[in-house]
């Protein structure tokens, strides 16, 4: 019998993932280059992407300058696809995340898990990140990103793939990472500038997205009516970093 993850890659180009385009990124790495706040300082830094996918922040990591850097991915095609387009630049393997960080203490400064978390049930989601945590150098970054129950679509985000199995609001989210010893929990803010262009390519102004700006003040209204204890992120995904703290 199959597993939920044997024909993971279908359902991953299903809902509209595409590999990413290295030769595109080689030609403008400027316009593929990762620019979240959590980046270390320096490009030397040992980075780990714990379930790959098919490699999209890999590559972003790699054009930001990023060079000693690595990915683990459970689901075999995926990790066959990420190896396939990445073409050697660095190591990708396939296996279990939590297997693969076996003897490795205090090896990395930033670990990423995008889209994984949710994935893993809530009753080992705590003894991961611990796991996380032992192997993270002292000051080390730890990365999450989740669908955001808090949206009003948050049920279709979570329904939309039948290996989803926890859901998380950015409070619940810094709760358990309390609870793992992490400290200094940061919000990873959507831009809201106007940016007419994505609308209407003769429009001269720059900044503003006027769907991320409609979907801000539907939400901010919703919740003016429910009355307390309101989030600080609306849409579809939570993105949170963490720090291990420098005396473990």
């Amino acid at each position: 019998m199959k597993n939920n993850f044997d024909m993971y890659d279908l359902h991953y180009a299903r809902v509209g993932n595409k590999p990413p385009d290295w030769e595109a990124a080689d030609m403008s790495p400027e316009d593929y280059a990762c620019k979240r706040p959590w980046l270390p300082k320096s490009v030397t830094a040992r980075i780990l992407d714990f379930g790959c996918g098919w490699g999209h922040q890999l590559l972003a990591l790699w054009c930001a300058g990023y060079k000693n850097i690595e990915g683990v991915e459970l689901v075999s095609r995926q990790a066959r696809t990420a190896n396939e387009c990445a073409q050697g630049r660095f190591p990708i393997l396939c296996m279990d995340g939590r297997e693969y960080l076996i003897g490795k203490e205090a090896a990395y400064d930033l670990i990423i898990l995008n889209d994984v978390f949710e994935h893993i049930p809530p009753s080992d989601a705590l003894e991961l990140l611990l796991t996380l945590k032992a192997a993270l150098r002292r000051g080390g970054t730890l990365v999450i990103r989740v669908p955001n129950m808090a949206n009003i679509f948050a049920s279709y985000s979570y329904h939309l793939d039948i290996t989803h199995v926890a859901g998380y609001t950015e409070y619940s989210l810094m709760q358990i990472l309390d609870q793992a010893g992490f400290v200094a929990h940061r919000l990873v803010l959507p831009d809201l500038g106007l940016d007419l262009r994505r609308w209407r390519p003769w429009i001269p102004w720059r900044g503003l997205n006027l769907r991320t700006g409609m979907d801000y003040l539907l939400h901010k209204g919703l919740y003016w009516l429910r009355g307390y204890t309101k989030p600080c992120i609306y849409g579809t995904n939570i993105e949170m970093y963490s720090k291990k703290p420098m005396d473990e």
